[in-house]
């Protein structure tokens, strides 16, 4: 077995792409060479918010506080590039500022392309991600006019980020399940962004951005807009359940430690500890767990937004 680093990744020496991560980063001003263009402080901030955010899958991936710590650097960067990029579309939704270039996508494929990891997979999100802002312009500007297909085709979308650089977190483990579990997030990450947006009505609705139940409610209407994120929700999730039963067992493991959403290194050892059981009772607890509250996957939001006085 090759040498491991504290945290459970491997030598960088095994993984190209690890050592260009690891021998790249340094603790003075200008930092990595690859970070560049410089990000402003408002998206690094973010940047990092949304890493942290990610740490549950990055456990289930079978990094530990010491090896998101060490690849902490490329990831607090890609996700602040994505915040401008987000921002500068933002600005041109609301107030017809230029349309934005596709900096930031070429910049992702550079910075991708020289680390070793830009591979189809990863190319394939990154032109989704485009596809999605590009979508969400379109739904903002059509907002009375759009069909569902639409709207379901940004809710798919939208996580373009999140799964090419899990795919990128996934690689640098060189772990063929790791990979595997990068797979099939794409439909439970769209489900959490689903749930981010009924935590942000209001707040979104002030700015003037996307918000799929702002959207779905105005073309709908606020019962026929529920009814249809219901539904999308419950086939997201149905959709998880259904890529988690053709998957290897160690991959059936992570997915465990994923949905149980540890928020430390010790619960995530828990719950890996937990994962060893036969794969139909393993199976048959991650469907239960799923599909608990479907096909209105949803009902505690709507009770919690028909509540007097609510201000969520």
């Amino acid at each position: 077995m090759p040498p491991r680093l504290l945290g459970g990744l491997p030598a960088p020496a095994r993984v190209p792409a690890l050592a260009h991560v690891v021998h790249g980063t340094s603790e003075d001003a200008t930092g990595p060479a690859w970070l560049t263009p410089r990000t402003s402080l408002a998206a690094d901030i973010k940047g990092a918010k949304v890493y942290r955010s990610l740490a549950p899958v990055f456990r289930a991936l079978g990094y530990d506080d010491a090896d998101r710590a060490l690849v902490s650097p490329l990831f607090h960067h890609l996700w602040a590039v994505v915040y401008e990029a987000d921002w500068a579309y933002e600005a041109h939704q609301l107030s017809g500022a230029e349309r934005p270039d596709l900096w930031w996508s070429a910049h992702f494929r550079t910075v991708l392309g020289t680390l070793g990891l830009l591979d189809a997979t990863v190319e394939g999100h990154l032109v989704r991600l485009e596809e999605y802002f590009a979508l969400e312009t379109r739904l903002l500007a059509t907002a009375d006019s759009f069909d569902e297909e639409d709207l379901a085709r940004a809710v798919r979308l939208r996580c373009s980020d999140i799964r090419a650089f899990v795919t990128v977190a996934a690689a640098l483990t060189d772990r063929p399940w790791a990979r595997e579990l990068g797979a099939l997030t794409g439909p439970l990450m769209a489900f959490v962004d689903l749930e981010d947006d009924l935590g942000s009505i209001r707040e979104d609705a002030a700015a003037g951005t996307f918000n799929t139940y702002g959207l779905a409610v105005r073309r709908w209407g606020e019962a026929d807009g529920r009814r249809w994120l219901d539904r999308t929700g419950s086939e997201l999730l149905h959709e998880t359940a259904a890529a988690l039963s053709r998957v290897s067992p160690r991959t059936l493991r992570a997915a465990r430690v994923l949905l149980g959403r540890p928020a430390s290194d010790t619960e995530a050892r828990r719950l890996k500890l937990a994962a060893h059981l036969p794969r139909r009772t393993l199976l048959g607890g991650l469907h239960s767990r799923l599909l608990h509250g479907t096909p209105t996957p949803f009902e505690p939001y709507w009770r919690l937004l028909d509540t007097p006085g609510d201000t969520t």
